[in-house]
């Protein structure tokens, strides 16, 4: 794991910490890292009033609330320094990240303070000025060029082509990429096209399907998700990769990325929580907003509004058809215990007396939703087994990263904004 250099970390840069800062002669992280700072006040204040992110890389869970961050996305935030001190450039799962850390101060803490831990403080401004708005003309050319690729095609039989270079030339942000333009281009359009597909045909129709798998990747058969995705960056990313997860499509800057998503229609407001199918969910951290990362909250609240429709949705078909007791009937004996026994501890701390499926875990939507004799209720919507598999799976790493406050990666970002649109286009065809 990336943090069981910890300790080795310290110690060979002891010296450097003790000529720059003047810490106490023992650095151990056993002792109280924060109280060692304290007695240099001038560096610890600054550090404090920039919510210097540089605290990650000692997992020190007082340190860590002094600068209000949650404990638990100390992991990943370290293997966000492991990684920018291997690379002299941001690497692609790095840039979401680090847009966070941004805003969270990094950069404005003093600049021996980045020495010391590996970090360019122009590190994040250099990446960016990589990137440019294209011109006109260049805008038509490239739109013409991924008109006439096989990807392009492709998505153009679906749904008919996307009016790509109008949105080249309404972008705001730089988006181009000087080393790779024709790279570049080729992914901002993918976003682009696969927007106006979810947008326009059946979301989960199998053709649609199959051309996301191609950028997004195969997450069809089950998964058994490795527990490093969750705190190591690189590790995720590789999973991803093996996925065939298409990694060009995000490297680009944090606000160019966010935009293209939204020319694509892919970001969008949800509708209100559905109050009778909302619980709290049993494992989430009970953190103050201030202890994660704008990114995460912003995820961590799409997903929430999405899970409460979810349920709401599994609760109004399977009633429909079995009445209000189909858990008993429909559901796996263990799950509906384990549901029954949080309700139970919900119900300590409130009067609610909300439906079992309020109490679902993220993993148990396909459970109900893809179990056999289930199936023919859901079908109309999702079209195919695997492709209802394949959507909630995508979300699942999200899902979990989010409950916790940790770092999450533009990959994230958009099997969010892409699974968000499908699902509650197709849950509320029911309505129509």
């Amino acid at each position: 794991m990336v943090m069981s250099g910890a300790d080795d970390f310290f110690r060979n840069r002891s010296l450097t910490w003790k000529d720059k800062l003047g810490l106490t002669e023992d650095l151990r992280l056993h002792n109280a890292i924060t109280s060692a700072m304290a007695e240099h006040s001038r560096v610890f204040r600054d550090m404090e009033q920039h919510r210097s992110l540089f605290s990650a890389i000692a997992e020190h869970e007082k340190y860590f609330k002094q600068l209000g961050f949650a404990t638990s996305a100390s992991a990943s935030v370290s293997s966000l320094f492991e990684t920018l001190r291997a690379h002299e450039i941001i690497p692609r799962l790095a840039i979401g990240p680090l847009a966070d850390l941004k805003e969270r101060g990094l950069f404005r803490a003093q600049e021996a303070v980045l020495e010391s831990i590996g970090i360019n403080r122009n590190i994040l401004q250099n990446f960016e000025a990589g990137f440019r708005l294209p011109g006109a003309e260049e805008a038509a050319r490239l739109a013409a060029d991924f008109h006439s690729s096989a990807a392009g095609k492709a998505f153009a039989s679906l749904s008919g082509s996307a009016d790509i270079q109008r949105a080249m030339e309404n972008m705001r942000s730089p988006w181009l990429d000087v080393a790779n333009p024709l790279l570049s281009s080729s992914a901002f359009s993918a976003i682009q096209e696969m927007g106006r597909g979810i947008s326009i045909i059946p979301p989960f129709d199998h053709v649609l399907s199959a051309a996301l798998r191609l950028e997004l990747g195969d997450w069809r058969e089950h998964i058994e998700f490795p527990n490093s995705i969750y705190n190591d960056l690189q590790a995720r990313s590789d999973f991803y990769a093996s996925l065939g997860v298409n990694s060009a499509l995000t490297v680009m800057p944090a606000p160019a990325f966010r935009e293209s998503l939204t020319m694509a229609g892919l970001i969008d407001t949800l509708p209100p929580p559905i109050e009778k199918v909302e619980a709290e969910e049993p494992e989430q951290v009970a953190d103050d907003e201030e202890s994660g990362f704008r990114r995460t909250n912003a995820a961590h609240d799409r997903l929430q509004r999405l899970e409460t429709e979810l349920r709401g949705f599994i609760d109004e078909v399977m009633t429909e058809a079995f009445g209000p007791e189909w858990p008993k009937h429909r559901v796996p004996a263990d799950t509906v215990t384990a549901w029954r026994e949080r309700k139970q501890s919900a119900q300590r701390h409130t009067d609610a007396d909300l439906p079992l499926i309020a109490y679902a875990d993220f993993t148990d939507y396909e459970r109900v939703i893809c179990k056999r004799d289930n199936w023919k209720l859901f079908e109309k919507y999702f079209d195919r087994v695997e492709s209802a598999r394949e959507s909630l799976q995508r979300l699942y790493p999200i899902r979990i990263d989010t409950m916790h406050s940790r770092l999450i990666t533009q990959d994230d970002e958009l099997f969010l904004a892409v699974e968000q649109k499908r699902l509650v286009r197709a849950m509320r065809r029911r309505n129509r």
